[in-house]
């Protein structure tokens, strides 16, 4: 059975220097299918490109961290113009892709969040316009993000990417219609309460993730986060979970086709 990253970032460095012997060497591992979501103007063009790829799938989206700083002096409606180009570039190549995102919220950046939410409302607003399942940043505003996708009854679907919470807040998005985006955050030993979460969600509810060249696992002895380590981060979850390896391993797979809508 084959491996699903619903998450990697292949337009970054070092993988877009050599894309094709990084794809080569995934197949090796059995790695089938890449999800990768763009983060702002600068790589939007790029990331479509990556679609020619049988293997890579793509996104668009406005990462929380990548809002244009002339902007951010402002007030959050001088995102509009982004916002509007980013909206008729879906609207394009809506054919090419596969979900909307990376878009969210990051407490991190507390003096930008009036920014973000609206960035953010305005993508699921869109998302929902064209029946895309968003892909989700979330960082310390789990509760917050919940509140906004249900005040827009966002009905698409998506993945809360690199999922880092308690089982409440996970639930939570699992009654939105949201996957649990299971990366290398959870081999660190910090992570009991994520563990915890990941043991008693329902297996339907969770998809594997790297988010790399980012998102180091613990004790990684490689310079960079890789697709190739999806197999660690798997063998990790699994030992949280009751089901047999080859059970957890076909129904992330399977979860990871449904949600983005692709079909076998």
């Amino acid at each position: 059975m084959a491996w699903f990253d619903t998450h990697c970032h292949l337009d970054f460095l070092p993988f877009s220097d050599e894309l094709a012997k990084h794809l080569t060497e995934f197949e090796l591992h059995d790695i089938q299918l890449c999800m990768v979501p763009a983060v702002g103007p600068q790589n939007w063009q790029t990331v479509l490109s990556l679609a020619e790829h049988p293997m890579l799938k793509v996104g668009l989206g406005y990462h929380p961290c990548f809002l244009e700083r002339s902007a951010l002096l402002g007030k959050p409606e001088q995102l509009l113009p982004q916002l509007d180009t980013l909206d008729q570039l879906v609207y394009k190549h809506r054919q090419t892709l596969s979900a909307w995102g990376e878009c969210g919220l990051d407490g991190r950046f507390p003096e930008t969040l009036a920014h973000q939410e609206f960035a953010f409302v305005q993508q699921i607003v869109a998302a929902k316009k064209h029946r895309l399942p968003l892909l989700v940043h979330s960082v310390r505003l789990h509760d917050r993000l919940a509140q906004l996708i249900k005040q827009q009854q966002f009905d698409v679907g998506g993945i809360i990417h690199g999922f880092s919470g308690s089982y409440t807040q996970a639930s939570r998005f699992v009654d939105l219609g949201f996957k649990i985006g299971v990366g290398g955050g959870i081999t660190w030993p910090r992570s009991e309460k994520t563990r915890k979460a990941l043991r008693r969600l329902p297996i339907d509810a969770l998809v594997l993730e790297t988010d790399a060249p980012d998102m180091p696992l613990y004790q990684m002895t490689t310079e960079h986060n890789t697709p190739l380590h999806l197999a660690a981060i798997f063998q990790c979850l699994s030992e949280l979970r009751s089901e047999s390896h080859d059970q957890l391993k076909h129904m992330l797979w399977s979860n990871s086709l449904q949600v983005l809508n692709l079909s076998t």
